[in-house]
């Protein structure tokens, strides 16, 4: 690219500019024309690091999604347990506070009008 081809908007003159529209050459023609003044991000490895990104975010997801049902299966297990030996035992664990809670209740009756 040659320096003295370029369109000179920053400093406030167009002396440049001219002088290419009078030989006929545009600075957007030399440009198009060299490939080596485009700007090419092929060498990068962008599309692989969204990939690995991407892959990242879906395995911290997951565990997590894993780890929210590691422990609700624990308290069911302990819900299940305490209902085989006592139905007050079974209503102090999580779940059974859960299931007689008045808030659940109107919750799920809301649902239920609204469909």
């Amino acid at each position: 690219m040659d320096i003295n081809k370029l369109s000179t908007h920053l400093n406030g003159t167009q002396a440049a500019g001219q002088k290419a529209q009078a030989t006929g050459v545009s600075s957007a023609a030399d440009a198009k024309g060299n490939a080596a003044d485009k700007v090419t991000l092929d060498g990068y490895n962008f599309k692989k690091n969204e990939v690995l990104f991407a892959r990242s975010e879906y395995d911290k997801q997951a565990q997590a999604a894993f780890e929210r049902v590691k422990t609700m299966k624990a308290q069911l297990n302990e819900f299940d347990q305490a209902k085989t030996e006592s139905a007050e035992k079974a209503a102090s664990t999580p779940i059974g506070e859960t299931l007689n809670s008045p808030d659940v209740w109107e919750n799920i009756a809301r649902k239920i009008l609204d469909s």
